[in-house]
């Protein structure tokens, strides 16, 4: 699930992921790899490696820096969360990306998560969705 609260065009934003591992997971979670699928603007993280927390998502929780290595490719399309520790089977993590909206549109991500381990077997996520409005529709 992605939050992105500041939904207008060149405003601050603080977009969080929100990922559950099932219980039955067998496997903590690792990594997950971020693909934003065709889009004419690219989606702005940031520069700075996100913050995360465990728990339910909270609109202004607080999270710890370091504890996720983020690793982008060239053009920006496409970024692996890496947790240290990683995350365990039944445990919620939000990853909290601060940066600003790019321009208005709709953006979307295909997932992919990788359980810890030696030749880990990926897994395909859902895809995640969230629309930028400009400025002059709120006025």
């Amino acid at each position: 699930r992605i939050h992105n609260p500041s939904s207008t065009e060149m405003q601050r934003n603080r977009t969080t992921i929100s990922i559950k591992v099932p219980e039955n997971a067998g496997a903590d979670l690792q990594s997950v790899v971020i693909s934003q699928l065709t889009n004419i603007n690219v989606w702005d993280w940031g520069h700075k490696d996100p913050e995360i927390y465990l728990g339910p998502y909270n609109l202004r929780g607080r999270g710890t820096s370091g504890a996720a290595k983020v690793t982008k490719t060239e053009n920006n399309e496409e970024m692996s969360i890496r947790f240290d520790p990683a995350i365990r089977p039944g445990e919620q993590v939000n990853v909290v990306f601060r940066s600003f909206n790019p321009d208005a549109g709709i953006y979307q991500w295909a997932t992919t998560f990788i359980p810890n381990g030696v030749n880990p077997i990926t897994s395909d996520g859902p895809t995640l969705r969230t629309s930028v409005y400009r400025n002059e529709y709120f006025r």
